[in-house]
């Protein structure tokens, strides 16, 4: 899996910036695995016939 060159700044819910670089590390890389699977759902819809514009309104 390719390394992100993003590194997000994640908030606990006290609105404080998470300073742990295990979790940071943790979250950054569960980001970006949902950012491969979406990609690879919307391939994959593509490929099959659906309308790219009808795949990005879903929720």
């Amino acid at each position: 899996m390719p390394k992100s060159k993003l590194q997000l700044i994640w908030y606990s819910k006290e609105k404080k910036v998470i300073s742990c670089d295990e979790t940071n590390k943790v979250l950054n890389e569960n980001f970006d695995e949902i950012k491969i699977l979406v990609q690879n759902a919307f391939d994959d819809a593509v490929l099959i016939g659906c309308d790219e514009k009808d795949f990005k309104k879903k929720n």
